[in-house]
């Protein structure tokens, strides 16, 4: 079994090589997506603001495969710390390993039989979910013109986030980075193709889009179910036995996670409903809005991706310091990178979104909220470093807690608030008070809470 350590060398030069591949999968993958919203502001704003409306279903469906993602990297990245620890003192483990393919083996069985369930069910709701959420019944064909192909391939999307969560909890990010990138150079190449008909291919519009995505997951996939069959991070035989066990261990962190990541859809469901009320091009110019915050975020979407191993293999081998050293270099990084893209998004916001939807009332919307909410984004990427090292740790539900406090307690009630006071302005005012909060929360909860655990594992030595 091929494990990287993560417990040796400088801090800073341990993440920046796990994040450096993260980042470079993680940014393909978003470009594309504002890309391909790009081609399909080109088909009409009624077609983005379709998109838009789909949203928070398909976050739904990443949510869930997310929580058993960081379920499976937080056992894997502990179990290979504890391993040499083991080895150190001279204590046999596992027999090389086989604890770790055996996780791997079975968060892929649970998040696959998970997504056939979920993508059915949410195909059933389709029409009833989406009238109550605010769209008109004229833009219902181009949901399901979406839905309809993206459902089904969410299963192949969702494995591919569990392979790379087992690669990057053993330490090797390079390969999962590598083949992110392709798989979104080749998505993007696919999508103008399928999208307008070219080459003699039907234009098939938001369900070219779908069709992309989901070849290209096809295709990742097989790639990536090759590389840990080689690099024997799945078991070869016996590929049920023990799974029951095993999800156990994985739910108890990624049950807690799921529910910390399903907070963001159904807030978002509830701020669309809120937005539709000015009509379809508010809705369009938030997505369209999203889809840029997505680029600016990315570097700090690629290091929470990165801390959670670092966190728990340093963890697992018992050593305290590095973990506080490894999230204070993350938070540090994340508030300098919050500064460095609020300046550029604040007076060319604007121009960005005018590449995506060339409508006027499109453009004001997203350059209202590029003028607000990046303000908050350092102490945004604060409660992300610390989100995902409680759940390196094996606490979750600190987490959860985070997510539900910002989200339930704070931001949907000062949203509804702000939206009766001051329109849709308010509502990103919200985002960017509850965002500037929970960062600060979350780092002084982390904090006391990583100080309680290294005193209680002094005592055990």
């Amino acid at each position: 079994m091929s494990t990287h350590d993560l417990t040796q060398g400088r801090v800073s030069g341990s993440l920046a090589r796990l994040t450096a591949p993260m980042m470079a999968g993680v940014s393909s993958s978003i470009l594309v997506q504002m890309l391909e919203l790009g081609f399909i502001g080109q088909l009409s704003t009624a077609h983005v603001a379709a998109i838009t409306f789909t949203f928070p279903m398909v976050m739904l469906l990443t949510s869930i495969a997310l929580g058993i993602s960081i379920g499976t990297s937080s056992v894997i990245a502990r179990s290979v710390g504890n391993r040499r620890v083991s080895a150190e003192e001279g204590v046999a483990q596992d027999h090389g390993g086989d604890e770790v393919a055996r996780l791997g083996t079975h968060s892929l069985i649970l998040v696959f039989a998970l997504m056939i369930v979920i993508s059915g069910l949410c195909w059933l709701v389709i029409d009833p979910l989406f009238l109550a959420m605010g769209a008109s019944p004229e833009l219902l064909p181009l949901i399901h013109s979406y839905l309809d192909i993206y459902l089904p391939g969410t299963i192949l999307f969702t494995s591919t986030m569990i392979c790379g969560s087992i690669m990057r909890a053993s330490g090797n990010a390079n390969i999962p980075g590598a083949i992110m990138t392709i798989g979104a150079l080749l998505n993007l190449i696919l999508d103008p193709i399928f999208i307008f008909g070219w080459f003699g291919f039907p234009a098939m519009e938001l369900a070219g889009a779908a069709t992309a995505m989901t070849l290209t997951r096809f295709g990742t996939l097989v790639i990536f179910l090759w590389y840990i069959h080689a690099d024997n991070l799945v078991v070869r035989k016996g590929h049920f036995s023990g799974w029951l066990r095993s999800a156990k261990r994985i739910l108890h962190v990624g049950l807690p996670a799921m529910a910390t990541n399903l907070i963001g859809p159904l807030t978002a469901a509830y701020i669309t409903f809120l937005i539709a009320d000015y009509g379809e091009e508010a809705v369009a110019g938030f997505g369209v809005a999203n889809r840029i915050e997505a680029v600016a975020a990315m570097l700090m979407f690629a290091l929470s991706g990165s801390i959670g191993p670092f966190v728990g293999q340093n963890w697992g081998a018992h050593m305290v310091d590095r973990v506080r050293a490894g999230v204070r270099v993350s938070y540090m990084f994340c508030l300098f990178w919050g500064l460095l893209v609020t300046l550029p998004l604040f007076f060319f916001g604007r121009e960005l979104a005018s590449l995506i939807d060339g409508s006027d009332p499109v453009i004001a919307v997203a350059a209202i909220y590029f003028a607000i909410v990046p303000l908050s984004y350092g102490l945004w990427g604060v409660l992300m470093m610390a989100s995902a090292s409680f759940n390196a740790l094996g606490k979750p539900l600190p987490s959860t807690a985070l997510s539900f406090g910002r989200m339930i307690i704070v931001y949907v009630p000062l949203a509804t608030l702000l939206n009766d006071a001051f329109g849709f302005v308010g509502i990103f005012i919200a985002t960017a008070l509850s965002n500037a909060l929970f960062g600060i929360v979350g780092a002084m909860w982390f904090a006391q809470r990583l100080n309680a655990m290294s005193r209680q594992l002094a005592h055990q030595h």
